[in-house]
């Protein structure tokens, strides 16, 4: 399995399970599906849109596990623009203070390990 394989498949299998834990999120679920289509037509464009919209601005927020940084991060950008990776923020933002900590570690862990593969495959895709 290529780097970009692992980090498209850890991105579906994040949305379909923050898909699972909030189903009364419709926009997650549209979201899941055009990750879904985008991992088939397009791999690298999820690639490239984590990491302009997620790791730049929050790795550093993720790897320290700072949610209010990436809460405000969240607002800026939103504030300007909204895509798919908009969607999770927002859910975040909306269900954070009511997810138990179980939820909360787990959706970090999906977030830094979607951190590292980002950098591994945007290191090999540069080489």
């Amino acid at each position: 399995m290529s780097i970009l394989n692992a980090f498209t498949t850890q991105m579906v299998q994040f949305f379909e399970e923050l898909g699972n834990t909030f189903p009364e999120e419709k926009d997650l679920k549209m979201a899941t599906e055009s990750v879904k289509g985008a991992k088939k037509i397009n791999p690298r464009l999820l690639l490239n849109l984590f990491v302009e919209y997620v790791h730049k601005p929050c790795s550093k927020a993720i790897y320290e596990k700072n949610i209010h940084v990436i809460r405000r991060q969240m607002h800026e950008t939103i504030s300007t623009q909204f895509n798919d990776m908009m969607v999770i923020l927002t859910t975040f933002d909306k269900h954070w203070e009511t997810m138990g900590q179980k939820n909360q570690d787990t959706i970090w862990q999906y977030l830094k390990v979607l951190c590292l593969l980002s950098e591994k495959a945007t290191a090999a895709h540069s080489v």
